[in-house]
């Protein structure tokens, strides 16, 4: 059965693009990894053709092994969610849909997903980003901005996994500026969940090397 390892966030911008970048490349060549982005809104209409940012980042980087509509088969221009922008379009885009494309490209390849938005995100007409990682049963990885308000974004979201009965495998506190706020040694007091920090000067290696026993 493919391995599938779901990128999420505590809210959009937190870092999983960024992340999941650097991840990709090791990935790839150590396990043949490819990666999914289901659907991705605020693209650009560049010669015709609708262009997402974020998963072109990907497609740079996998480009020789697969190709941009394998790895980002839905996309549209106004940014907004996912669920509105499927809503304004008038397309049927079900959950089941992304799990079509995944399974289409997968093969017996591991696969690195990022969802669009936080974990709570709507994602397509009939469920969140984490009713995708319950269809797929991924191994699950939360990205949490190193900033204020992060210890209770980060509580909310584990304690909504709980509830939903949803593994979470790993948390990594992005840390891109210093601050003092010592959040990594708060949010690490109230939960056994691993996490990891990663800074400016953090080696990508430290994480692939957690989530390789997944693989």
């Amino acid at each position: 059965m493919p391995r599938y390892l779901f990128i999420t966030g505590t809210n959009t911008d937190v870092g999983k693009t960024f992340i999941g970048t650097k991840l990709i490349k090791g990935l790839n060549e150590k396990y043949g990894c490819l990666a999914f982005k289901p659907i991705e809104t605020g693209c650009k209409k560049k010669k015709g053709k609708i262009v997402p940012a974020d998963s072109s980042k990907y497609f740079n980087i996998l480009k020789n092994v697969m190709d941009l509509d394998m790895l980002n088969p839905y996309r549209f221009i106004p940014p907004v969610s996912p669920y509105l922008a499927i809503k304004k379009a008038k397309k049927r885009i079900f959950i089941k849909d992304y799990y079509e494309k995944l399974k289409s490209i997968s093969k017996d390849a591991p696969v690195l997903l990022e969802g669009a938005g936080g974990a709570f995100s709507p994602i397509a007409l009939d469920g969140l980003n984490i009713d995708l990682m319950k269809t797929i049963k991924s191994v699950n990885i939360l990205v949490i901005k190193d900033e204020l308000g992060c210890i209770s974004s980060a509580l909310s979201n584990i304690l909504a996994f709980g509830k939903y009965k949803i593994r979470l495998d790993l948390l990594i506190l992005n840390t891109q500026k210093k601050n003092n706020m010592d959040n990594f040694r708060e949010i690490r007091k109230y939960t056994n969940i691993p996490i990891i920090n990663y800074t400016k000067s953090s080696d990508i290696t430290i994480i692939q090397n957690k989530i390789s026993k997944f693989l």
